[in-house]
């Protein structure tokens, strides 16, 4: 009878222990699952400004392959394959879902209401496009960063003048298939009519039409141009410079990732990557941490910055404006 009890005793120990077992909660080493859709660029050899989301991420302690399991697809450039690559993203049953540019935010606000959503790099105003009805506290499940200025249009015209003194006609290079670019092109529009300046259409959707853009702007007798942001112009950013050198024809980007170092005349705009870094920081990572992005509050520029490559201005002509960043 004893041997009995003590066998007893023993199983219900180990049924005990394995119960005990089962039921308290493992610590979580399991990667947070979440996607990345780009606008342009690969993700061994990413956008700068994408770069600068990732490593921002890896300073804080998220690294891909460490805290981090990234789902990572691009559109190199062609924003109609944007809603594809989103849905595509999201069958892969990430936790969170990051999309640069404005098409990209589009496509992710239309493909899902119930993933917490970043989007990095929005061009327009997030109200404007929908996306929130006010940048101090996000909607839904959508928070991100923009780099719409209200007056930003306004200070970069008034560049173009420096760039180009006693200019009356200027081209505006853009994307007749981004609804951002054509909603930011009556605002030039808009702007170019109230001080008396002709604006020329300079449309561009493949690197094959850049020449000719820059030919019928020319021929138009344009002084100067400026194309607008985008992942779509980013990633035609190469061509472009030199295809306005070809012609001789200046042709400034609101766009980083190296336009000048590439040869282009300079850089009128809002300074994304700084607002990249702001993203992985101040909103990312509360997400990654639990944090809901109608918690959170949208995150914008407050200045235009300008800088200009000394080579390529002399090369056109241009006297560079006092108080300037200059790069070779």
């Amino acid at each position: 009878m004893k041997s009995f009890i003590t066998r007893a005793v023993l199983v219900a120990t180990i049924i005990g222990l394995l119960s005990c077992s089962s039921t308290k909660p493992a610590a979580s080493s399991a990667p947070a699952r979440i996607g990345f859709v780009a606008g342009a660029g690969g993700f061994q050899k990413m956008a700068v400004t994408n770069q600068a989301f990732f490593d921002t991420l890896a300073e804080a302690g998220y690294s891909n392959g460490g805290k981090l399991d990234v789902v990572f697809r691009t559109a190199d450039g062609d924003m109609a394959r944007m809603p594809a690559l989103v849905r595509e993203v999201l069958d892969q049953n990430v936790s969170i879902l990051v999309v640069s540019s404005s098409p990209g935010c589009a496509a992710a606000k239309a493909a899902t209401t119930t993933v917490p959503v970043l989007c990095i790099s929005v061009q327009d105003d997030p109200v404007k496009a929908g996306l929130t009805r006010e940048v101090a506290k996000a909607d839904g499940n959508i928070v991100g960063v923009y780099s719409y200025l209200p007056d930003g249009i306004p200070q970069q015209m008034d560049w173009l003048g420096r760039l180009r003194p006693g200019v009356k006609k200027f081209g505006v290079l853009f994307n007749p298939e981004n609804a951002t670019h054509i909603r930011l092109l009556s605002e030039w529009s808009e702007l170019a009519n109230q001080r008396g300046l002709k604006l020329v259409k300079m449309p561009v959707v493949k690197a094959a039409d850049i020449e000719p853009a820059i030919k019928s702007a020319v021929a138009q007798h344009c002084q100067i141009a400026i194309g607008l942001l985008g992942a779509d112009t980013y990633a035609l950013r190469k061509e472009i410079a030199n295809a306005a050198r070809a012609q001789n024809f200046p042709i400034a980007m609101d766009t980083p990732g190296g336009y000048t170092q590439l040869g282009g005349v300079a850089v009128i705009g809002v300074d994304i990557v700084p607002l990249y870094r702001r993203g992985a920081r101040e909103l990312m990572v509360p997400m990654l941490e639990g944090k809901a992005p109608s918690q959170l509050s949208w995150l914008g520029p407050d200045r235009v910055s300008v800088t200009v490559s000394r080579s390529a201005a002399e090369f056109f002509g241009i006297a560079i404006p006092a108080g300037v960043d200059a790069v070779q």
